[in-house]
């Protein structure tokens, strides 16, 4: 099944090649959604229920039905919607499928570099057929992929104190304005940190798995699996000892749930 979904996830990114004909904003000055946002959906909606009869949707754009089953796909058609519209080179596709609301498959095709990761649980992690594991760098040489919490800034401030907390003890940090791709580049060993205080479940659930199948670890903060009825955090750490290291940064600043 994994080569049925990579090949229709691969023709669904012929149409972020495209003119953009619309774009509108979602609520929030700085969340779009384009005409090959709502276009690539609405692909992957059609193709990916008919491989699958029965399946439940999650999509992140349009009027896509809040739908569970026992296999959920749960989409972000573009994850990069900003960097997509400056042409910045710097979005991919996510697809995952849950079974029993647990990551069962997971694919994230970057087309910019025609880069497909794929994972399916207990099978590893790959990309272009080619098997991915996470870095074994240690904190003091790790990179750290984060973001400030964009769409709800009142959770600015905390995220920028982990930052740096964080950034004080490791190599570098990194900013690329997609989940999906750094979470990927984690799992294939390109970054070792992660921390993301609010992003949701098509944002994260095919790259988590990717992550946990390549030898990384990821916790959804303050949740034992991964929540489907809104937005959470997420740590992701290539290596066991690197992973505590952060989740204590993390839980040293939040006390509690923050939403």
């Amino acid at each position: 099944m994994i080569t049925q979904i990579t090949e229709i996830v691969r023709e669904a990114s012929l149409l972020m090649k495209k003119d953009i004909e619309d774009i509108s904003q979602k609520g929030n000055a700085s969340n779009y959604v384009t005409s090959a946002d709502i276009a690539v959906q609405d692909f992957l909606y059609e193709k990916l229920r008919a491989l699958l009869p029965g399946s439940g949707f999650i999509g992140e754009e349009g009027d896509a039905a809040f739908q569970t089953a026992e296999y959920t796909w749960v989409i972000d058609p573009i994850d990069g919607t900003s960097n997509f519209i400056r042409d910045l080179g710097l979005s991919v596709i996510s697809v995952a499928l849950l079974k029993d609301n647990a990551p069962y498959i997971g694919v994230v095709y970057f087309p910019y570099r025609d880069e497909m990761y794929y994972a399916k649980a207990g099978k590893g992690a790959f990309m272009n057929g080619k098997p991915i594991h996470v870095s074994d760098r240690d904190y003091a040489h790790s990179h750290l992929c984060s973001a400030m919490s964009l769409y709800d800034k009142r959770h600015a401030s905390a995220c920028f104190r982990i930052i740096e907390k964080v950034y004080d003890e490791c190599d570098d940090l990194r900013r690329l304005g997609t989940a999906a791709l750094e979470l990927s580049y984690l799992a294939a060993g390109r970054v070792e940190l992660y921390f993301e205080i609010r992003i949701f479940p098509w944002d994260a659930a095919a790259a988590a798995l990717l992550i946990q199948e390549a030898g990384g670890y990821v916790e959804f903060l303050f949740h034992d699996s991964l929540p489907l009825d809104g937005p959470f955090g997420v740590i992701a750490a290539n290596t066991k000892e690197n992973f505590k290291k952060l989740r204590a940064t993390v839980y040293g600043e939040l006390k509690e749930k923050p939403f």
